[in-house]
């Protein structure tokens, strides 16, 4: 998986990230945890990257990481944020 790069622009500040859609006019913003994960989805990754990323970076459980990267690729999805492949 990974974001989309159409008509979606992306600022950081302060470890957060805003998204922004041009083409719905929507945006969504992240905290720190979104972001380093937004990182990994620049280019094509798995959510094993994506949970491993998380457990490297903030130490937490495996399992947890798990629950963290669904909930957060579902939003992206449900925003259209992710490429369609």
């Amino acid at each position: 998986m990974r974001l989309r790069t159409e008509n979606l622009v992306t600022r950081e500040m302060d470890g957060d990230t805003v998204l922004l859609d041009l083409a719905g006019s929507k945006y969504m913003t992240v905290n720190a945890a979104g972001t380093v994960l937004l990182g990994l989805l620049r280019t094509d990754c798995t959510a094993i990257e994506l949970e491993t990323a998380l457990v490297d970076k903030y130490g937490i459980p495996r399992e947890v990481a798990a629950a963290d990267v669904g909930d957060f690729t579902r939003a992206l999805a449900e925003k259209k944020l992710l490429a369609a492949d």
